[in-house]
Parts: structure tokens; sequence; C-alpha cells
């Protein structure tokens, strides 16, 4: 979600367009797992539902000066009810044509078509590690205005073989990068995009581990011509240069 000139005070938050702030219908106990936010000045960022701690403030977290950072500790959860809708605040810079962002991962616990599994699996198949890299040329947002298929640059993935997605790295910040693919379940599957690459390197482990779930994507070589990567970035356009962390399954 995003708010552009967002008072410092709070501006109401929108969805960017193909995304939702209402909670699908999927199961019976959704959850957010992760939180994170890009502000251009020390500002903040606030979710708010009926079912939630009150509907007033709700979960409510400050965000630091021109960076992306996590919000919400890893482990951490925010149970969610399914058809609520999410309100979001973000408070910024006040500036025209600022644009401020906060993503949260949702947990689902009825998988529509995404594969994914525990960091205990993958640590028994993994046999290799390798990495892609693309450059993702972004038009101004807020918006998902950049995405290249995972193969666009190079296509060295084993055929028809599965791989683990670990993590995303960025080389410059940017709010947010991820995949979406037949192997997603075409949902958008993504990551913060700080430039700590101890993390974005193995954010989707450190998800599994820390939330004791299956969290880790799981893309075949075959929907090769159908997956790809995207970022969401501010009103700054923008080239930027992800790296996808796989590891080979047996």
């Amino acid at each position: 979600m995003s708010a552009t000139a967002a008072a410092a005070a709070g501006s109401a938050a929108a969805a960017l367009t193909g995304d939702s702030l209402n909670v699908r219908n999927y199961g019976n106990r959704p959850r957010l797992i992760s939180v994170w936010g890009t502000c251009q000045t020390g500002g903040f960022a606030q979710l708010a539902f009926p079912t939630g701690h009150d509907t007033t403030r709700g979960f409510r977290v400050g965000a630091p000066v021109a960076s992306t950072q996590m919000l919400c500790s890893l482990g951490s959860s925010i149970p969610i009810t399914p058809q609520e809708t999410i309100t979001g605040t973000i408070g910024g810079t006040a500036v025209a044509g600022d644009v401020e962002n906060v993503s949260f991962l949702t947990r689902y616990d009825v998988n529509k078509g995404q594969r994914l599994i525990g960091w205990a699996e993958c640590d028994k198949r993994a046999s290799k590690l390798t990495t892609i890299e693309q450059a993702i040329v972004s038009a101004a947002g807020p918006a998902y205005t950049g995405t290249a298929l995972i193969t666009a640059t190079t296509d060295l993935l084993i055929a028809n073989r599965d791989y683990a997605l670990l993590g995303i790295t960025s080389r410059t910040q940017v709010h947010c990068a991820g995949i979406i693919g037949p192997d997603t379940g075409n949902d958008r599957i993504g990551v913060p995009g700080i430039l700590r690459y101890e993390i974005g390197a193995q954010f989707f482990r450190l998800l599994s581990q820390s939330q004791n779930d299956d969290l880790i994507p799981v893309i075949n070589s075959g929907n090769k011509g159908s997956t790809s990567f995207f970022v969401a970035t501010d009103e700054n356009a923008g080239t930027f240069t992800v790296t996808a962390h796989l590891a080979l399954l047996d």
C-alpha cells in the first residue's frame, strides 16, 4: 500500500493496482507474517482492522528516514480474519509527489497453488546453490511498474528441476522485490528491498524458521517462461538489479 504526500500525522493508504486490502476468504486463520516500509522521512505505518487489538490504532510502528526496513520482527505474526478490510495509514513527508510505501506478506492456512516447503525439507534436499540476476527497469511508482522474466538475461537453470527460493537481494535500495508465476499461484511473493544481504539472501529461510512453517517458495525451471521478477518503488523511476538466491532440490 502507499500514500502520496502523506501528512506527518498520517494519511490514508491505498493498495497498489492489482492488490487489495480486503482479506481473502481463504481458510480460517490468515495472518500477516512480515511488514516493511519505505518512508522518505521519519514516519510511521499503521494497520487497523475490525478484529485487531483496536480499530483506532491497531498495529502502528515508526519507520526510519529514507530506507527500507522491516517493521515487524521475524517470528511475529498478526492474526487477521477472512473478508475483513485492513485500513492502512502512513505518516510521511507531506511533500507533494513524495510516495511512502508499506508492504506486508499474508499467510493463508489454505494454499491456492503456491508451492512452499519448510527449512528442514529444504536443507535435506538442497544439493547446489545458484543465483539469477536481472536488471528491472521500473517507471515511477507507486505501482508494480517493473517486471522481467527470471531468464530474460541468462537461462542456465537445469531443465525440469525444482529450486527453492531462499531470498532476493537488490544492488540498490528498492521498496519491494519478488516473483510471480504458476508456482506462486500467480500471487506476488515479495521481500523487503533492504540493503542487508545477510537478511535478503535468506529471507524466506529466516521467515520459515522463525514462523515454524512452510514458507520457502519452490519454482520449477519448466515454468521459467511464465515466472517473472517484479519490483515496487516510490515516485523515482530507475533500474534495479535484483538477485534470486536459489537452492537446487533433489
